[in-house]
């Protein structure tokens, strides 16, 4: 029996709206927790859900990034899908940082992929391990935008964030913690948002202002299955002094 080339969309089912996911990257699954149950606006809760973007990143850096033995931070991290990833593709350290409220969240799903899972395909019923037992090897860490960074975060590598741009009073916050988190000129971010005319687009005219290099990637580096739609993929570093 031919097999079939496992797919992000199915046409039969919406995934967003349901409680577990599955994720295929190379030899590994990912399961994913997510809770659709709550009011989700621009405002609030985006975090429970696995959005598009989360994806596109993750698949990109799996497939085209070396992370083995790089230090990697995510940026809103919502459920934690791209530091899980990060992960699997050989990053020394990873840290998944979010605000408070999605703190717990994160650390199911770190617990549902910790070593000894999430290198197979796994029961959708499999509950986290309890702490004691579970060897998590993504941190997860409070991180607010704008406040000071933890000394012990440092040095970074690599630095991302998918789907964080939708809202525009964020992004001087965001840079200023940028700032604080590429504080070497090896230290690079990757960025993916989808232009929904919220301007996002403006977070890459203020990264410049305030010394930052943008370019927006090809659309060949994101996942065939969304070359239709209109998501932009940046390479971010600090201007050399």
């Amino acid at each position: 029996m031919e097999l079939v080339k496992w797919q992000y969309r199915s046409p039969y089912s919406l995934k967003q709206r349901e409680h577990e996911r599955l994720f295929v990257f190379g030899a590994h699954t990912v399961v994913m927790q997510q809770q659709p149950h709550r009011e989700i606006s621009l405002q609030q809760n985006t975090g429970f859900l696995v959005w598009d973007g989360a994806y596109i990143l993750a698949k990109f850096l799996y497939a085209r990034l070396h992370l083995r033995g790089k230090r990697c931070v995510e940026l809103g991290a919502g459920g934690a899908l791209v530091s899980i990833v990060a992960r699997l593709a050989g990053a020394a350290r990873v840290v998944a940082t979010d605000m408070p409220e999605y703190l717990d969240f994160i650390r199911t799903n770190v617990g549902l992929n910790s070593v000894g899972t999430s290198t197979r395909r796994v029961n959708l019923r499999l509950k986290p391990k309890p702490e004691a037992e579970a060897e998590v090897e993504v941190e997860v860490r409070e991180l607010v935008w704008g406040h000071p960074v933890s000394p012990d975060l440092l040095p970074v590598d690599v630095v991302f964030g998918s789907e964080i741009l939708y809202l525009s009073s964020q992004h001087t916050a965001l840079l200023h913690t940028l700032s604080q988190l590429m504080q070497t000129n090896h230290t690079v971010g990757y960025f993916i948002y989808k232009h929904r005319n919220l301007q996002e687009q403006n977070f890459a005219t203020l990264a410049q202002e305030q010394g930052f290099s943008v370019k927006e990637l090809p659309q060949a580096m994101i996942d065939s299955e969304f070359h239709s739609e209109s998501y932009a993929l940046l390479k971010i570093m600090k201007v050399k002094m």
